[in-house]
């Protein structure tokens, strides 16, 4: 006969002040799933069709489902239908207005990652509605590879945008847009298990080149950009590990120009960034670029804010990337497997900004959009759930 003693320790341990949340967060975002299975902003126009925020909070959902249950079945299946049917002819989603892009590459991208969890739950679907899945992830994972900076779109390797992603697929040969190294690092994570092994190494050796030009690497292939025009001989690039956001949309850097040091500076989002980009690009974890990366991060552990962005800047970026700092920090902290004590702080972080219903909004800023509780809800959910140090 078992003790008591025995009895209690089979008995379910207590959910912890995180999965507490997480389970808040979750109830939170389904309550807001419309009809159609999709997730539609009240606050921004550029996101109200549901077409880049449908994938993103599905994609933060399936983080945190170990099994499906009846009604969550009904549920990621109406959205899972809602991303299917708004594929276009390229395999994009967030181009279904001429006028208006919904984050294209970010969507398709969040899309692709969410519905190869959504495949974990094959005997939930049936055959029929997983073929159907799979042929989609195929189409936008060839989107994503072709939205690559590269020599088919006019790029060549001595472009600063060359093995990069943007906001959305090149217009025009040698048309760059907005591009970043956050899109990048989505990118490459929907692409980490690209149906084409071949096609796979030609995108990520495209990608080594622009990834060590946003770390400052010495044997970067393109020059560094600045913002002025400057002699050869008087460019100095810093190596100190950490990254930048942008080589192209330069306003966007959220840490100014150096003129002392003629760079952009490192700060943390940023270096996260770049980390998740390198790991996804088949870099090993113990190769010195993520290792430089890596080392700048725990020299810099605020988790409430990202260091190297200034506090006095004239934009309060710092503050309104807040949770998309706790989300990507999370993810770095989790793929390297940082000790539990740092995972433990970071989710003590985010969970005390958690509202009475469940939801996160960042209200210093709009400049981010994570005023919008569906954004912040979600990044926090992507946080939390890359916090599992229990």
């Amino acid at each position: 006969m078992l003790s008591l003693t025995a009895w209690a320790s089979l008995a379910p341990a207590e959910p912890t002040a995180r999965e507490q949340s997480l389970q808040r967060a979750a109830e939170f975002l389904w309550s807001k799933q419309h009809d159609d299975g999709s997730w539609r902003s009240d606050y921004y126009g550029v996101m109200r069709s549901g077409q880049s925020l449908t994938p993103f909070v599905l994609y933060a959902q399936m983080l945190n489902i170990d099994s499906l249950a009846s009604d969550e079945a009904a549920r990621v299946r109406r959205a899972t239908d809602f991303i299917l049917a708004n594929i276009d002819e390229h395999g994009a989603l967030g181009r279904s207005e001429d006028d208006v892009l919904e984050y294209p590459v970010y969507s398709t991208a969040y899309a692709l990652e969410a519905l190869r969890h959504v495949l974990k739950y094959q005997k939930a679907w049936g055959p029929g509605p997983c073929h159907v899945i799979q042929k989609a992830r195929q189409r936008m994972g060839d989107y994503l590879l072709r939205a690559q900076y590269q020599e088919a779109n006019g790029f060549e390797k001595d472009h600063v945008a060359y093995g990069g992603w943007g906001f959305n697929a090149p217009t025009g040969k040698g048309v760059v847009g907005h591009m970043d190294i956050a899109h990048t690092r989505k990118a490459l994570s929907a692409l980490a298990k690209y149906h084409d092994e071949k096609q796979l190494e030609e995108l990520r050796q495209r990608a080594a080149l622009f990834l060590l030009l946003m770390q400052k690497d010495p044997r970067a292939a393109a020059a560094q950009p600045h913002p002025v025009e400057l002699p050869s001989d008087d460019v100095t690039s810093v190596f100190d590990g950490g990254f930048y956001f942008s080589p192209v949309a330069l306003s966007a850097n959220k840490a100014p120009y150096d003129e002392n040091t003629r760079s952009w500076p490192s700060y943390a989002s940023a270096t996260c960034d770049g980390i998740l980009a390198l790991l996804a690009a088949g870099v090993p974890a113990d190769d010195p670029r993520v290792v430089a990366a890596a080392d700048w991060l725990r020299q810099h552990p605020q988790v409430d804010y990202p260091e190297g962005v200034p506090t006095d800047h004239p934009e309060p970026w710092g503050d309104a990337i807040r949770f998309y700092h706790y989300a990507v920090r999370a993810e770095v902290y989790n793929k390297l497997s940082f000790p539990a004590a740092d995972k433990r702080r970071l989710a003590a972080a985010v969970l005390k900004h958690q509202l009475p219903d469940g939801s996160f909004s960042n209200s210093h800023s709009p400049l981010m959009k994570e005023d919008d509780p569906l954004v912040c809800t979600s990044l926090a959910m992507i946080a939390l759930a890359n916090c599992d140090a229990d």
